[in-house]
């Protein structure tokens, strides 16, 4: 027999996915002809490559029931179809074609032959790996059955439970989880078995615990890893007499958010010459969590810190992110720091990175560094002032460089939720982009571009952030839009990051400024991490990375040791040695988590603003149109709350859709609604645990 059919017989006779060792072992053991591990791996790979087959997490592979299937994870979206993020770029899933599955889940697609307005699109065949073991919902009994309708609308269909298992204290309304036991299929809905009871729909920090629970998060660390931390301690001297070089008598200062409770990144300057001595030093994590120990298994699974509404789940336990490791002011903290000398355009004519001793002079924040420059008076002291002074002129130098070169800015507004004390909202903070924010953000640019440039130039493995190219469907739904809006942009096909400012330039102070970069940044390809050189596209760089966060971010926490090992040569020892292999996988699992971090610090903030606006039933409030449909009109108030105006609340008139102009248009007054246009809207109807708000035409 053929080692292909070998393979696959032993694959499709296993009740789950194997390793290349697991095949080799069961060849051997069904009388076959003996393959050893290598030729195994070899043949598993054309496989793979031929849609056969598909590699899944840690080094295991799974038959497929047909050929030349695409495999990827499922995104679904709140409307009810989704996307499988592929080789092949993302593939549209309708909601009729999922197969059964849910969001998360790793699925084989079949491709349709011929592209829809929507890009590629698909139909899922194949469930291979699930993702969500569990469902969070409102508890309902309906006769001698009891019913879990998940909160999340991604996951299609109720939930059965056996009401003599429930738990006693279950009752109609109560917001429960419940954990899977089986899937939906063409023949039967999903069952499962609840394990909890959070409480009644409603009722305080219920809302953000659901969201916690849908989106998988961790919000406890095990005993171990706490105690691990706690025991960590600093050696100051102890580095120092190693070698770790001493930065402390240079003036050094952090800028953060005022609530913010841990500082990762600091910056020094001086003026050199005609140019500038600029310091960026970043919390040395690595120091304290060795590669493979319990602290940094925790943090590889969690990946990231997780910014809700009304909490911080943070990626490494408070002893480490806010104490030993957080850059407080007057205390001496271990640091890696990327020293660098430049000219006055912002050109890096030199630089270094080592690991460091530095001390924080000064902790400020965003806020009141905005108002001395507003004020152009106020600073605490001369040297305060004149680093401060320095940094900006340095930061508009490095930004104009950016910018020269095709780097994108985009003038986005973040919306915080505020609450009181029981956690109900009480209103909304719109914070844009300031001076003060974008010195930091390019000082951090500079030197993630500085560590990736040096890793590149060595050869050294890597982790990467890469920004791809926008995908050509994309470009061209963004262009029908522009034309509507009359701007001057007559072709998007191969648009590159020049285009992109003229955009962003054009719809600078017009009333669909906001709307315009949110469908610009829409267009755009997810930036994601990898183990391989990838440019930027967004930042117009050949080569990026993220260094500047190891408190916060895992994948910087990787660099940090790949760097340092660079620097000490000792790549090829472990327990670096020991992590490179893993880098892809490290990669990929730190981009999935990122997504889902940011997805649940997203709902986090609409399930609270949902609540806001259920106190404003009946009002009416000024928005503009983001999204036309057949079924109606998304439109977002300036608070950024967002709900669908139905078109069956559109009484005046019989309205049709004209999808190319993104338009509903009145059959027999002729009235229009288009994309981008301002209206006046009543809130019909606020569903917390839904996240769902309805209006209506004012």
């Amino acid at each position: 027999m053929r080692p292909e059919k070998l393979v696959l017989k032993a694959l499709r006779g296993a009740h789950g996915p194997l390793s290349a060792e697991e095949v080799a072992g069961r060849i051997e053991a069904d009388g076959g002809a003996g393959l050893d591990v290598a030729r195994v791996e070899h043949v598993l790979g054309q496989l793979e490559r031929s849609g056969t087959v598909a590699a899944l997490g840690g080094g295991k592979y799974l038959a497929l029931r047909e050929r030349n299937l695409v495999v990827g994870r499922l995104s679904m979206n709140r409307r009810g179809f989704g996307f499988v993020s592929s080789p092949l770029g993302d593939i549209y899933v309708g909601k009729r074609n999922t197969g059964g599955a849910m969001h998360g889940d790793t699925v084989a697609v079949r491709v349709e032959p011929h592209k829809t307005h929507l890009g590629r699109a698909g139909e899922v065949v194949q469930v291979i790996e699930r993702a969500v073991t569990q469902v969070v919902g409102r508890f309902e009994r309906h006769g001698k059955l009891g019913i879990v309708v998940p909160t999340d609308v991604r996951i299609r269909g109720d939930l059965f439970v056996d009401l003599a298992s429930a738990p006693a204290d279950a009752k109609p309304g109560d917001i429960v989880v419940a954990r899977i036991t089986r899937y939906a299929d063409r023949r039967d809905a999903m069952q499962g078995v609840i394990t909890d009871v959070l409480g009644p729909e409603g009722a305080p920090g219920v809302d953000v615990e659901t969201v916690i629970i849908e989106h998988g998060l961790a919000t406890e660390f095990p005993t171990e890893v706490t105690e691990a931390a706690e025991a960590l301690g600093q050696d100051i001297e102890g580095e120092l007499a190693r070698g770790r070089r001493d930065v402390r008598d240079v003036f050094t200062f952090t800028i953060d958010p005022a609530d913010a409770r841990d500082f990762d990144d600091a910056i020094s300057i001086v003026r050199e010459g005609g140019g500038f001595h600029l310091w960026v030093h970043i919390a040395d994590v690595s120091h304290y969590v060795p590669w493979d120990s319990v602290v940094d298994v925790e943090a590889r699974h969690r990946a990231t810190s997780v910014y809700l509404v009304d909490r911080v789940l943070p990626m490494l336990p408070e002893h480490l992110s806010n104490v030993i490791c957080s850059l407080n002011p007057g205390e001496d903290r271990l640091t890696f720091t990327v020293d660098m000398t430049l000219d006055k355009t912002g050109l890096v004519e030199r630089y270094e990175c080592y690991p460091s001793v530095m001390n924080s002079d000064r902790r400020l924040n965003y806020d009141e560094v905005q108002g001395w420059f507003d004020a152009g008076a106020g600073f605490p002291d001369a040297e305060t002032e004149r680093a401060l002074q320095d940094f900006r002129t340095l930061a508009d130098a490095i930004h104009e460089r950016r910018v020269a070169r095709g780097g994108l800015d985009f003038d986005t507004v973040e919306a915080r939720v505020t609450l009181d004390d029981t956690g109900h909202p009480t209103g909304v903070v719109l914070r844009s982009r300031t001076e003060a924010t974008n010195m930091i953000e390019e000082a951090m640019i500079l030197a993630n571009e500085v560590v990736a440039r040096h890793m590149t130039a060595a050869k050294a493995p890597m982790v990467y952030r890469i920004h791809e190219d926008p995908d050509a469907d994309a470009l061209a739904q963004v262009a029908v839009v522009l034309k509507e809006f009359g701007y001057p942009i007559q072709d998007m096909h191969g648009a590159g990051p020049r285009t992109f400012q003229k955009i962003v330039a054009f719809a600078h102070g017009r009333p669909e400024e906001r709307l315009i970069n949110s469908l610009v940044l829409r267009a755009l390809e997810r930036a994601r991490y990898v183990d391989y050189l990838g440019s930027h596209f967004g930042l117009a760089s050949e080569a990026y990375t993220h260094f500047t966060s190891p408190i916060r971010r895992y994948p910087d926490l990787i660099v940090h040791r790949l760097l340092k090992a660079q620097l000490t040569r000792t790549l090829d020892k472990p327990p670096t040695a020991l992590m490179v292999p893993e880098l892809e996988w490290l990669a990929e699992h730190s981009s999935t988590m990122e997504r889902e971090a940011e997805a649940a610090e997203d709902e986090s903030q609409k399930v609270k603003l949902v609540a806001l606006m259920a106190d404003h039933l009946g009002e009416t409030f000024d928005g503009i149109i983001t999204g036309v449909m057949g079924f109606g009109l998304f439109v977002q108030l300036e608070n950024t709350a967002e709900g669908l105006v139905h078109v069956e609340t559109m009484a005046d008139d019989y309205y049709r859709l004209d999808a190319e102009r993104f338009m509903l248009w009145g059959e027999n007054k002729g009235a229009t609604y288009r994309l981008g246009q301002q209206v006046r809207v009543r809130i019909l109807d606020a569903n917390v645990a839904e996240r769902r708000l309805d209006f209506e035409l004012a």
